[in-house]
């Protein structure tokens, strides 16, 4: 195990990481339709590329999971980060392509297509192994504020990000896409130089033990890895459907759309921040209470989505949704990796890096295709959606405590 100090540097620069590529995720999210909408490109277009880079991304994310358990935590989040510089380069190159009339229609969208997809083939191995590098330096009793040292950098991204991107959109709709090309770059020196090697956990003795009283190969992890996915799933129609809903139900342009899709992210994530830092890493509410409270939170978000008629509604359900998602994730991660097996532990770990990927392989389309017959209908789907999810996990966390 690491000492004290040296867990502490290790959980920054695991935060440094994971910060560049959600600035880069959270970039690409709140220009994505307006570069479409730029380009000439439908919504199904952007949903079809979302979705397939999702697909992709939660394949390579259970693959990574396992051949990090062989080759080192490190060595694997270094591919990652070089996969997201050169991946993000290639995108928003594709969309340079387009917009100077080298190609256009069917060809750009096969552009750009290929380079998203080839980029979530290799920035997949960053999410596991960095959460995996988290789990296997943490205690089963600190595995929540651990998980949620490291994911709290998503949050963070979702804010810096929003706000870079307004700031740079006026330079060009493509000037925050290529200036992510820096950020990655200088996460993956900082890896190189400062994060210590954890010997691959095939080479260690079993650190995590499954919590007393829960039944071996049991299938409860599952249950929280698919609430994981809902969650996600529900995010991903809320941003597919959010900024197309700003350009047709506001009526602004794509560039100020672009910029009102960053607020309201930026407002959210803020909320989520302070969510995890304030309850969440003090561990002073336990996982199955955070699961209890944020989800009924999410679906009032989203319903509250559904119903707006303003911008003041809108950015109160933005805040409500930030608070949810700060506690929602790092607690169903935690629950999930702490009712399975040692055995299970790296393939549950996979999972749940891949729960954002597998919500957004059918969020997108399922958004986009129900946005024709009612542009608010996405959020209603949504809040339904959550309502389910919170019913099925209460009913878990029941049995789970009648059996102890």
């Amino acid at each position: 195990m690491l000492s004290p100090s040296s867990t502490t540097i290790v959980f920054r620069i695991l935060f440094c990481a994971l910060l560049a590529t959600s600035i880069g995720q959270s970039v690409m999210l709140t220009t994505l339709p307006s570069l479409g909408r730029q380009a000439s490109l439908s919504e199904f277009h952007i949903a079809t590329i979302m979705s397939s880079s999702a697909l992709i991304f939660a394949i390579g994310t259970n693959v990574w999971s396992k051949i990090a358990k062989r080759a080192g935590f490190k060595r694997i989040l270094m591919v990652g980060l070089t996969g997201y510089s050169l991946g993000t380069l290639a995108f928003a190159s594709a969309w340079m392509a387009g917009f100077s009339g080298i190609i256009s229609g069917t060809n750009l969208f096969l552009a750009l297509l290929i380079s998203r997809s080839m980029q979530s083939t290799i920035m997949s191995a960053t999410p596991p192994s960095a959460v995996g590098y988290a789990v296997a330096i943490s205690s089963a009793q600190g595995r929540v504020g651990a998980i949620s040292k490291v994911t709290s950098a998503s949050n963070v991204g979702q804010i810096i990000g929003p706000a870079y991107a307004g700031l740079l959109v006026g330079f060009g709709l493509l000037a925050p896409l290529y200036s992510i090309v820096i950020l990655t770059l200088l996460a993956l020196a900082l890896v190189y130089f400062k994060l210590p090697v954890l010997p691959p956990p095939s080479q260690q003795h079993p650190t995590q033990v499954i919590e007393s009283g829960a039944p071996s190969k049991t299938k409860t992890p599952y249950i929280f890895v698919g609430a994981c996915v809902c969650v996600f799933c529900a995010m991903a129609m809320m941003q597919q459907t959010l900024g197309f809903f700003f350009i047709d139900f506001y009526h602004y342009t794509p560039v100020q759309a672009a910029r009102q899709v960053g607020f309201a992210m930026m407002v959210s994530a803020a909320a989520s921040l302070t969510a995890q830092f304030g309850w969440v890493q003090k561990g002073r509410v336990s996982k199955e209470t955070m699961i209890m409270l944020s989800l009924p939170l999410l679906g009032l978000a989203y319903l509250l989505l559904f119903l707006q008629g303003s911008l003041f509604i809108l950015y109160t359900a933005m805040t409500f949704m930030g608070l949810g998602m700060g506690m929602a994730y790092p607690s169903l991660a935690a629950a999930a990796t702490t009712y399975c097996t040692p055995a299970q532990q790296s393939s549950i770990t996979g999972l749940i890096t891949a729960t954002t990927a597998m919500g957004y392989i059918i969020g997108p389309p399922l958004a986009a295709l129900i946005y024709q017959f009612d542009i608010a209908l996405p959020f209603a789907t949504a809040a339904l959606l959550i309502a389910i999810t919170a019913c099925t996990t209460y009913i878990t966390l029941r049995q789970h405590k009648k059996s102890n």
